[in-house]
C-alpha cells in the first residue's frame, strides 16, 4: 500500500500535512515489527481463596456483545499481558493515522463552498435568548 507521501512522489510538492502521515505510518509499522501478537481484553489475576491454592490468570474480553473469560497459565497471561499492550500501542498510533489523514485530505483538497458567506462575515445568525450565549 501506498502513503500518502509516495503517491505525491515525482509531482515535485507534497501535500499538507504529509509529515505527520508518515510519521503515523513510521510508528504503526515500527509497532508491527515489534510486537507479532495482538489481543484484546484484559488479564486479571485471581488470589487463592485458600493458603494452600495457587494464583490463578484469566483473559476476559468482550466478543458479539457477550463476555468471554478463559482460564490461562502463567507463562499465556504473561504472553497475552504483551500483546494486549501492544494492541493498544497499535490501536493509539492508529487512532494518530487517522487524524492526520483527515486534516491532511480536509487541507489539500478544495472543499464545498459555503452557502451564506455574508452571515459568516457580518455575525448575523439565529438570535439566540440572553443568558444563553
Amino acid at each position: 500500500m501506498k502513503t500518502p507521501a509516495q503517491s505525491s512522489v515525482g509531482t515535485g510538492r507534497s501535500a499538507p500535512g504529509t509529515r505527520e502521515v508518515q510519521a503515523a505510518y513510521r510508528t504503526l509499522d515500527r509497532l508491527r515489527r515489534g510486537h507479532p501478537w495482538l489481543a484484546q481484553g484484559s488479564v486479571n489475576e485471581i488470589a487463592p481463596k485458600t493458603p494452600g491454592d495457587r494464583v490463578t490468570y484469566t483473559w476476559t474480553r468482550k466478543v458479539r456483545a457477550k463476555t468471554v473469560t478463559v482460564a490461562l497459565s502463567k507463562v499465556q497471561a504473561a504472553a497475552f499481558r504483551r500483546a494486549i499492550l501492544a494492541n493498544r500501542r497499535v490501536e493509539t498510533a492508529l487512532a494518530h493515522l487517522r487524524v492526520a489523514s483527515q486534516d491532511a485530505l480536509l487541507s489539500s483538497l478544495s472543499g464545498a463552498q459555503k452557502r451564506h458567506p455574508a452571515r459568516l462575515e457580518t455575525g448575523a445568525g439565529p438570535t439566540v435568548p440572553n443568558g444563553l450565549k
